[in-house]
């Protein structure tokens, strides 16, 4: 079982910095860095780097930034869903949030 798999099934799990977790995190950071990065008018490209970085998205959504979180793609947000400023989704497990959810700002989700 590879250290992800431990991670997702809620066992011991080593993160050591030349493992897999903490390079997937780091490619993660970057991604992140160049979000919160964007100029307010670039919203188009800040929904297609959300995209990307996420695990599903609804059709529309928004997400204010600062933004920060471990993964990403362990992160599944439905249609309608809203995070204010300087949301934190520490996503070692999956978080699922549903349809027409509003977050406000400073809210912090941990799994583990």
């Amino acid at each position: 079982m590879t250290e992800r798999e431990k991670m997702l099934a809620g066992e011991l799990y080593r993160d050591s910095k030349d493992g897999e977790l903490f390079q997937e995190r780091l490619r993660i950071k970057e991604l992140i860095y160049e979000i919160n990065a964007l100029r307010p008018e670039e919203d188009e490209k800040k929904d297609a780097l959300f995209r990307k970085l996420l695990g599903k998205t609804g059709e529309n959504f928004y997400i204010e930034t600062p933004f920060r979180c471990e993964y990403g793609h362990h992160i599944e947000i439905g249609e309608g869903f809203f995070a204010n400023f300087n949301c934190i989704m520490l996503d070692c497990a999956k978080i699922t949030i549903g349809k027409d959810v509003l977050i406000g700002p400073n809210v912090s989700l941990f799994t583990a």
